[in-house]
């Protein structure tokens, strides 16, 4: 009896010390109105359809349809899905430095080839690079479910379970927010719902 409540008891400390660990900071399921207050339609032209928000590329802006998130990517987990209503689109996650407007952490998707990459932008002396490449073996999933995670100098990026990490010490410095972007051509639309941010302090 004793061990078994010793074992609830350290279950439950667990279970407390995850709770504290990891707080839900945003949660957006994209099926109608509002838009999460720390949400942007920042490119394109959105509205919530397909039980998800759709953004579609406008051809005068010349950039992808892009959601922002308010909120720095700094010790983040961030999880979504996404699906490409057309074909021979990609989809580019981007976070700003906190002191500038420069890409700080990039990550690139290539839905049609199944391939993925984890990218270094350009940081004072050291060049662009990728640094880590992934590619998925199916490529007929109709939403696509990632997890992105910053921690300090370590970025992991899960797509449909496959992940890839990055360690780089231009990335363990304070963040700014984050974009998802997808499209690549004059109405392409990209879908995003369950987009969900969790702190990891």
């Amino acid at each position: 009896m004793k061990s078994f409540l010793s074992t609830l008891l350290l279950a439950s400390l667990l279970l407390i010390s995850k709770a504290h660990a990891e707080e839900v900071l945003l949660f957006q399921d994209g099926k109608a109105e509002p838009l999460h207050e720390k949400l942007k339609f920042f490119h394109g032209s959105w509205k919530f359809a397909e039980g998800a928000m759709l953004g579609e590329q406008v051809p005068t802006e010349k950039h992808t349809a892009t959601i922002k998130a308010l909120i720095p990517f700094d010790r983040l987990k961030v999880e979504w899905k996404m699906k490409f209503a057309q074909p021979k689109e990609t989809f580019l996650f981007v976070a700003w430095p906190a002191d500038s407007g420069a890409h700080a952490i990039d990550f690139t998707f290539n839905p049609d080839a199944g391939q993925f990459a984890i990218v270094r932008p350009r940081f004072k002396n050291l060049r662009q690079a990728i640094l880590a490449e992934g590619k998925l073996a199916k490529l007929d999933t109709e939403w696509h479910e990632l997890v992105c995670i910053h921690d300090g100098a370590r970025v992991t990026v899960t797509i449909d379970g496959v992940s890839i990490t990055a360690e780089d010490e231009s990335f363990n410095r304070p963040m700014g927010p984050f974009f998802l972007n997808g499209g690549g051509f004059d109405g392409a639309q990209f879908l995003v719902k369950d987009l969900r941010v969790t702190s990891l302090q």
